[in-house]
């Protein structure tokens, strides 16, 4: 087999030993592609929003669409990692209480009603206090 020598710049090289680095080392971290879901934190939010008293029932039309605006507002949703490490120091950096002002002005803007605003706001600390590691799970492979 005959090789041909092609010359090849500085950064190209760089790009081309990055790229080569990453795949022989399982891409960058334990547990290799990592994405993050929302399913757990769903999950909590829908709880809070079934909880079966007169507090839960006067609240829980704004609670269910609470979690839903919770969730599309998620800044990680959807995000992507090259390692679990990556993306559980991504979720570690995500600022939870500027979220929260933020979903509080979304709640009070959005609903007229008292028991709607709250059962919002409730919706979304459920939400983010369902922080956590097991946010991050393995892409398929």
């Amino acid at each position: 087999m005959r090789r041909i020598a092609m010359p090849v710049s500085a950064p190209a090289a760089l790009m081309l030993a990055l790229v080569l680095a990453l795949s022989l080392a399982g891409c960058g971290g334990r547990g290799g592609l990592s994405h993050v879901v929302t399913d757990p934190l769903m999950g909590a939010c829908q709880k809070r929003c079934q909880q079966d008293d007169e507090y839960g029932v006067l609240t829980r039309n704004g609670c269910m669409r609470g979690c839903e605006a919770t969730q599309v507002r998620f800044p990680l949703r959807g995000s992507h990692y090259l390692s679990e490490e990556a993306c559980v120091k991504g979720v570690d950096a995500l600022n939870v209480d500027e979220q929260l002002r933020a979903m509080d002005t979304y709640c009070e803007d959005t609903w007229v009603n008292i028991h709607s605003r709250k059962g919002c706001k409730d919706a979304a600390r459920a939400f983010y206090d369902a922080m956590g590691e097991h946010l991050c799970r393995p892409d398929a492979r």
